[in-house]
């Protein structure tokens, strides 16, 4: 067995190391960080949508006047499920199906309202997909503040430690690290390697968050046990 084999084999031929620091290179991983960016402002949109669809539909359903807010609000849950499941399919790579009222094989589903208002609207609202849609909605407003705060958490810390060496010596500034005064170059420039690898785990620990929205968002699309219809 010569050398490079047993380098191979033992793991120590550098690829992982090389993997992990490719990340920024990979067109995946901008893929992932796009798809967190929306997760905020679509969060927000979700909660707002939800909060006032479903408070004035409900709260004037006495007055008949509330019905076709449900309904409206409902039938919105369905598009904007659609818009989740290609989010995931088209910048993840996660296959997630459309919910069933929008897939295109559904003979009672939103595009086929010429056999009837009411089928239509039956299967709307007996479909298991409406309602998984409506707590992916839910999920993905708490989601979005989530992915915010570890985003901006993970790339302050990044860039103050990258920042050191311009910083630790600047006028009127002082660096510290914990109780620990950084005075010297030496000192700024370990820092700045470690923001390099602080830098390097923070995408991977958003690509992980990307991949388990996109995951949630594939499950409870699929909740009725089909994987077909994703057109």
């Amino acid at each position: 067995m010569t050398d490079n084999q047993t380098a191979t084999r033992n793991g120590s031929d550098g690829r992982p190391l090389r993997r992990f620091a490719g990340a920024p290179f990979r067109t995946e991983t901008y893929a992932k960080l796009l798809y967190l960016l929306l997760a905020f402002p679509l969060g927000v949109t979700y909660f707002v949508f939800l909060a006032v669809g479903l408070s004035v539909g409900v709260g004037t359903s006495l007055l008949l006047v509330g019905v076709p807010v449900v309904v409206l609000t409902v039938v919105g849950v369905a598009f904007l499920g659609a818009v989740e499941a290609r989010l995931t399919s088209g910048l993840l790579g996660i296959e997630a199906p459309l919910p069933e009222p929008l897939r295109a094989d559904n003979p009672d589903g939103l595009r086929r309202v010429e056999n009837g208002l009411v089928e239509t609207l039956l299967g709307l609202f007996t479909a298991p997909t409406t309602w998984t849609a409506l707590a992916l909605l839910a999920l993905k407003s708490i989601y979005g503040v989530f992915v915010l705060v570890i985003s901006v958490t993970a790339a302050a810390a990044t860039a103050s430690l990258l920042g050191a060496p311009l910083a630790y010596d600047a006028p009127d500034v002082t660096y510290t690290v914990g109780t620990h005064v950084v005075d010297t170059l030496p000192e700024a420039l370990g820092l700045a390697v470690v923001g390099v690898i602080v830098g390097l785990g923070s995408l991977y620990l958003l690509s992980g968050l990307a991949t388990a929205g996109g995951l949630m968002t594939a499950a409870l699309l699929e909740f009725d046990g089909t994987r077909n219809g994703t057109e």
